[in-house]
């Protein structure tokens, strides 16, 4: 059966009470059981829940999921077709550790565009919902972000994905290509760190093989408030994609 054509507002609707939902059953859940973990990496049975809550919400869509626990399709960024992209918990070590930066991203993507997103830090009570032709507000609130003017007074958020080289000449070369900016961010989710870009908290945003799941919200975020994004694919590596986002060209370095 197709999917119903949904306007994009409904849509964003949707996507704002499916991110509150999931906000809300995270920041009041005790148990930190963890499922898995790697050198750099850490699952949690929170994300696994949140990823489920989030998919029956969705479901009345009939559009496909791409989340980070759950899976899905890797084709569908080859088709003209709406599907979403999700991250049920950005953010898990800082969640597991009590560490302020944690936050919900639903994403709505056509092929390789973002179209809507949402970023909810449910720990700040805030909610970052934009897309295209929609704007960006915070809690409901309009959002004119206001940018550096140039990169020597810039922040830049980045961080390094489970998966980044993290040898000397890997470290160098990432020095080397934002030691440029006046200030360094690390807070460890990608999806609030795109959605402070476009809020104009932060002015540029940089990432290696970052997967979907991590930026689609925030990409559309940063779209609505008129901002500039670049994506390239990682050959090899399905989903992942080096990410620029910015609040102008001459801003992403």
């Amino acid at each position: 059966m197709a999917a119903p054509s949904i306007p994009a507002d409904e849509l964003l609707t949707l996507a704002v009470a499916t991110a509150r939902a999931a906000g809300a059953a995270l920041a009041k859940r005790s148990d930190r059981t963890v499922n898995s973990e790697s050198d750099h990496d850490i699952k949690l049975q929170a994300d696994v829940d949140s990823e489920t809550l989030i998919r029956e919400r969705l479901a009345r869509t009939k559009l496909p999921v791409i989340g980070e626990e759950i899976g899905g399709d890797a084709g569908l960024l080859d088709h003209d077709e709406p599907y979403w992209a999700v991250d049920p918990l950005d953010g898990t070590y800082n969640y597991l550790r009590g560490i302020p930066g944690a936050c919900v991203s639903i994403g709505l993507w056509r092929g390789r565009r973002p179209v809507l997103g949402v970023v909810f830090d449910f720990w700040r009570d805030e909610l970052y919902a934009g897309g295209t032709g929609l704007g960006l507000t915070m809690n409901g609130r309009a959002l004119k972000p206001r940018w550096a003017p140039d990169i020597p007074r810039a922040v830049l958020c980045t961080g390094f994905p489970s998966t980044t080289d993290r040898g000397g000449e890997a470290v160098r070369g990432f020095v080397a290509r934002v030691e440029k900016f006046k200030k360094i961010r690390m807070i460890g989710t990608a999806a609030l760190a795109l959605a402070y870009v476009a809020g104009g908290r932060v002015d540029a945003y940089f990432e290696e093989s970052i997967k979907l799941w991590d930026i689609a919200a925030g990409l559309a975020l940063v779209e609505s408030a008129g901002g500039f994004v670049r994506v390239e694919p990682v050959v090899g590596k399905p989903l992942a994609f080096n990410v620029w986002a910015a609040g102008r060209a001459d801003l992403a370095g």
